[in-house]
């Protein structure tokens, strides 16, 4: 199993493949399916041998190519029952930074908006994602937004969406998510990451994340 990354400054997406196939976890900002595509490519794939869109939470940043990428595989788009309503109207959200960067970093955020999105599959708490075409499994870690999910694959790596971030200067190094909507539950999702004992993980952020950062990592 491998986990390629497709980054812009903005964020990361992933492109997940085993010997059955192949799913997107996160398509990054708009504009960023021709780069995913090539990932695809690249790979030794086409666009119908992807399986599965899941988006591990509804920010711009993770689902503006989402539209595109499914026009072009033709895969199912996954989100979280809990931020399918927001994916559904689109539109600017309110993010509520943790610290002070992510403070000077709101201006610009905020000015993303989703693209208005149908989702194919409403996820519930825990998902066998092979059931949908995936890779591994899914498990709900609110916080950054109601519905964030992370992916837990075979080879006890996860790909963490927000719930996570790389450290600024030292990407590798886990820090708290920048933004979260509920500080508590946050927290939590955390812990419950670290449960784990993740061989590594993957974020939109920075990373992957080593996981002695993770385990160490002092909740919010």
């Amino acid at each position: 199993m491998t986990v390629h990354t497709v980054k812009n400054l903005a964020s990361s997406a992933f492109l997940v493949t085993d010997e059955n196939g192949a799913m997107i976890v996160d398509t990054g900002v708009a504009g960023r399916a021709p780069a995913m595509l090539q990932q695809i490519a690249d790979a030794g794939l086409r666009p119908a041998d992807i399986g599965l869109i899941l988006l591990t939470h509804h920010h711009a940043d993770h689902s503006g190519s989402a539209l595109a990428l499914r026009e072009a595989t033709r895969a199912p788009i996954a989100i979280h029952r809990d931020d399918a309503d927001q994916l559904r109207r689109g539109g600017r959200v309110d993010l509520r930074p943790t610290s002070l960067m992510p403070r000077l970093m709101k201006v610009m955020l905020a000015k993303a908006e989703i693209p208005a999105i149908e989702p194919d599959i409403i996820l519930g708490d825990e998902e066998d994602l092979t059931r949908h075409g995936g890779i591994g499994r899914s498990f709900v870690t609110p916080g950054h937004t109601p519905g964030s999910v992370c992916v837990l694959l075979p080879d006890h790596s996860i790909l963490a969406g927000d719930a996570l971030s790389g450290g600024m200067m030292r990407a590798r190094m886990a820090r708290k998510p920048m933004f979260a909507a509920n500080p508590d539950a946050a927290a939590r999702s955390m812990r419950a990451i670290a449960q784990h004992v993740p061989t590594a993980v993957y974020v939109g952020h920075g990373g992957p994340l080593t996981a002695a950062s993770v385990t160490a990592l002092k909740p919010l």
